[in-house]
C-alpha cells in the first residue's frame, strides 16, 4: 500500500484495545481524517509525545481502498502545545478549539482554510495572545468557514448593504437592513461592529479588543452555532467556567 505523508494536526486520541489508540487528525489536503496507530499506549512507544492533542506533525498514513480508517505509519513531531497549556485558560481555549474544528471539518476533502485557522490560533496560544481573543477569533472564523455563520455587510432578507449600528434578526439568523428589520432584531455596538471587521481582516494572533466586545462576539457566534446544531459543543461549559461567559 502506498503510504500518504502530509502535515496535521492531532485533534485528539482515544484508547482502543490493550496497547492502541484510535487518533483524529486534521490535514489540509484531505480533511478530517481517523487512523489506528498500533502500539502507541505501549511504554515505549515508538510515537513518543507526537500523538499529544493539538500537536502540529509530519504523519505517514497508508489506507485501503474500501476503509474509511487508515494505518498510522509514522509521526514525526513538529510543534507540541505543551506550553501553553501549562496554563489553565490556554490549555482550556485550545481544547475548545479543536472541538469546534473538529465539528465543523470536513472528512477526507480538502480543508486547507480550516487547517491554517487551527494551526495560526493554537500557534497564537503558544506566542501568549489573549485567550479569551483567540477564542473568539477562533468562533466566527470556524463557523465562516463553514458557511454558517452571515455576512454582517449584507442585509440576508433583501440583499442590501447594512447600516450602523448592525442589526441581527435571530428569526430570520442574519444580519438585516433597518427596513428588513423585524422584532426579533437586536442592535450591536459599533465597538462590535469594528471588531468584526477587524476580525476579518487580522491574523489570529494580532486581533484583540475589549473584553466586553469579545463577549458580544462570542455570544452572537453561540447563537450562529446552537442554532445550527441544536445543542451546544461538551467543552463550551468548561471554558466557560475558566474564562467566563
Amino acid at each position: 500500500m502506498k503510504i500518504e505523508r502530509s502535515e496535521a494536526i492531532i485533534l485528539h486520541t482515544f484508547p482502543a484495545r490493550e496497547r492502541d489508540k484510535m487518533v483524529v487528525f486534521l490535514t489540509p489536503d484531505h480533511g478530517k481524517r481517523k487512523g489506528w496507530a498500533y502500539g502507541a499506549r505501549a511504554i515505549k512507544s515508538r510515537f513518543g509525545a507526537a500523538l499529544e492533542p493539538l500537536a502540529k506533525v509530519r504523519i505517514g498514513y497508508s489506507e485501503r481502498e474500501a476503509d474509511e480508517v487508515v494505518r498510522i505509519e509514522s509521526v514525526d513531531l513538529v510543534r507540541s502545545l505543551f506550553p501553553a497549556q501549562q496554563n489553565l485558560v490556554s490549555s482550556v481555549s485550545a481544547t475548545y478549539i479543536a472541538e469546534m474544528v473538529d465539528t465543523f471539518a470536513p472528512a477526507n476533502d480538502p480543508a486547507e482554510l480550516m487547517y491554517r485557522l487551527l494551526d495560526r490560533t493554537t500557534g497564537a496560544l503558544l506566542e501568549g495572545a489573549p485567550p479569551m481573543a483567540v477564542v473568539a477569533y477562533a468562533e466566527i472564523w470556524t463557523l465562516r468557514l463553514g458557511g454558517i455563520f452571515p455576512s454582517w455587510r449584507t442585509c440576508i432578507e433583501c440583499g442590501g448593504a447594512t447600516e450602523r449600528p448592525l442589526r441581527f434578526d435571530t428569526r430570520r439568523e442574519g444580519f438585516v437592513c433597518a427596513t428588513c428589520a423585524s422584532r426579533d432584531a437586536f442592535l450591536l455596538s459599533n465597538d462590535v461592529a469594528d471588531a468584526l471587521d477587524a476580525l476579518g481582516r487580522l491574523p489570529a494572533g494580532e486581533f484583540t479588543a475589549p473584553t466586553e466586545v469579545l463577549m458580544e462576539i462570542r455570544s452572537l457566534a453561540g447563537t450562529v452555532r446552537r442554532n445550527f446544531l441544536g445543542h451546544e459543543l461538551k467543552s463550551f461549559e468548561v471554558l466557560a467556567s475558566v474564562i467566563g461567559g
